[in-house]
């Protein structure tokens, strides 16, 4: 089956989250992506819990479907990467990187500079606060802005200081937002031949998610407050503790107000004037959730389960990291994929499933990650068209450095 982005080619300097699952989602969906590490590998490889092949357990869903180049650009001295690097550049469709900014300014690596070598380039760069501004020059990462965009200042409990959330949501989010780009910008390179930059930034995401608060904040003169788990200006919402594990609620409706209430038999809350609104019932929520705490506490997580489905009640359990993979619905979705990293003890290593379901054009997850190297040999040689003295040349300066014996 053809996939949508069959004949598009890749060229992926990302590193760590946002530029790599970009580029995970361009592979899933049939371009060929280019993995580029310098020959000693990126720390993204390494950095955190490694398996027994030394490498983390990050970088195998974020690089399969990917091919693996070694290249060092990253460098003053001319080894010959940077001619290796713009005859690449020539034969690919899209120019992907996490660069940081003193590093895109050093070594010539800027739309103008890559646009030079190939004018119909799309050329898609990630940093923390965009290519322009009074702080393009900083780097940072998805934690500062968690910080910076307000996004921190509603996540946590009231009597501790603001809280990151634990999962890098703006790596991710941003990784999306550079996807779109690189696919409008795909489709507008096909209808007039122009590429362009797609330039996508932390900051920027994660102030595009923050903005309704901080109208509430310049509007209205209130600030989100931190609420722990519940959810502001309605409810009951909130994580409960069962007799066996922990549930989640959402109850943001008037119709699941009332079914919740006679749930736990606190009918005459209904009447009572005081919880006549969401608003009201926010606000009083310390006068209702201990009957609904109550409540829950006496019964499983299945029997919650099966009270709010049938009441038509958002309910959701607590699982674990370990226990997300054993569910029906992930499993059916098949929202975790399974690698064999061809080492021994990772012959069956989860990683992300495919997020985005095409009925037509469905993406798959195929290949594993490439090991450091693995395909230098076949794009310097069957791409480039270079011969055996140039690659040993590159070999030996340093320039490259193939998988291949």
């Amino acid at each position: 089956m053809t996939k949508v982005l069959e004949g598009v080619r890749v060229l992926d300097f990302g590193r760590f989250i946002a530029a790599p699952y970009c580029g995970m989602i361009l592979a899933d969906m049939g371009a060929e992506v280019i993995r580029v590490d310098r020959p000693k590998g990126e720390e993204d490889r390494y950095v955190g819990l490694k398996a027994a092949n030394g490498e983390n357990l990050t970088y195998p869903s974020y690089a399969r479907n990917k091919k693996g180049l070694s290249l060092d650009i990253l460098t003053k001295e001319d080894n010959g990467g940077r001619k290796v690097f713009e005859d690449l550049i020539k034969v690919s469709d899209v120019f992907l990187h996490n660069f940081s900014p003193g590093a895109v300014k050093a070594f010539n690596l800027g739309y103008d500079d890559v646009k030079a070598i190939k004018p119909d380039i799309v050329y898609a760069g990630v940093s923390c606060y965009g290519s322009t501004g009074p702080y393009s020059e900083r780097v940072g990462f998805d934690q500062i802005a968690q910080f910076f965009s307000g996004a921190a200042a509603m996540s946590g409990f009231p009597e501790n200081p603001p809280t990151r959330a634990g999962l890098t949501w703006v790596d991710f989010s941003t990784a999306l937002c550079t996807t779109i780009g690189i696919l409008l910008a795909l489709r507008h390179k096909d209808a007039t031949g122009e590429g362009q930059q797609v330039d996508c930034a932390l900051l920027q995401t994660a102030v595009s998610f923050t903005a309704p608060f901080i109208a509430e904040a310049e509007i209205l003169g209130r600030e989100r407050p931190r609420i722990g788990n519940r959810t502001p200006y309605y409810g009951p919402t909130d994580l409960y503790k069962c007799t066996d594990g922990y549930v989640y609620i959402a109850t943001t409706m008037e119709g699941m107000w009332r079914r919740l209430m006679k749930i736990i038999g606190k009918e005459e809350f209904l009447e009572n004037p005081n919880y006549a609104k969401d608003l009201d019932r926010f606000e009083r929520r310390d006068e209702i959730d201990p009957f609904v705490a109550e409540w829950m506490a006496a019964h499983s997580v299945k029997e919650v389960e099966k009270i709010m489905d049938e009441n038509r009640i958002p309910v959701g359990r607590y699982n674990s990291t370990a226990e997300v993979s054993s569910d029906p619905q992930v499993q059916y979705r098949r929202m975790i994929e399974y690698c064999d990293l061809e080492h021994p003890g990772l012959e069956k290593v989860p990683v992300c499933g495919i997020p985005i379901g095409l009925s037509k054009t469905p993406g798959a997850v195929e290949r594993r990650a490439p090991k450091l190297g693995e395909h230098t040999d076949y794009y310097l040689r069957d791409v480039l068209g270079y011969d055996d003295e140039t690659i040993t040349k590159l070999t030996e300066s340093g320039a490259v450095k193939s998988a291949t014996p």
